[in-house]
Order: C-alpha cells, then structure tokens, then sequence
C-alpha cells in the first residue's frame, strides 16, 4: 500500500468518525426537543444557535482553521438540528 493510500484510508476511518459524531449530534434533537416544550422554547432558538456558532468560531481561531467554512459546517449542522426536532414535533419535511 502507497503511503497516499494510507493517508487516504486515514481520511476515510476520520470521516466515518464525524459522520458518527454528526449523527450521535442530530439524534440528541429529541432530548432537546423535550425541554424547548418544557421551558416553551422555540424549536429556532436564534439566541442558542448564535452561541453555537460563537462556540465554534472560537475553537477554530485556537485550532487555525478556516473560520468561514467552520461556521458554514455549524450552520447546516445547527439547520440539520432544527429540521429534526420539526420533524419529531411532526411539522418537519423529512420522510
């Protein structure tokens, strides 16, 4: 095997652990679905979503990485987030 084809299976075991680490992340919804119910809280929480962004804006400063592009991940992450707990609370277009 290639050194590339190394780095590239690398690459590829990493990937498998963020898509985990995205799903483990989006099947929390309906935990955070049942307390926007209790505490009356809008399923958008604009306020909460900023604090995630601010969150990992910062981390990516520390980190050195691309600031704009980590946002953009957050923010569809945020969006995945929100299209589920609609989905659950049964006003979602998800299947």
């Amino acid at each position: 095997m290639s050194e590339l084809e190394v780095v590239r299976k690398e690459i590829e075991e990493i990937d498998r652990e963020i898509l985990a680490l995205i799903s483990r992340r989006v099947n929390l919804a309906e935990k955070v679905l049942e307390s926007k119910r209790i505490n009356g809280t809008s399923i958008n929480d604009r306020t909460q979503n900023e604090v995630v962004i601010n969150r990992a804006v910062s981390a990516a400063t520390e980190l050195n990485l691309d600031v704009g592009f980590v946002k953009n991940i957050f923010d569809i992450l945020i969006r995945m987030s929100i299209e589920r707990q609609e989905e659950l609370s049964g006003k979602g277009n998800l299947p």
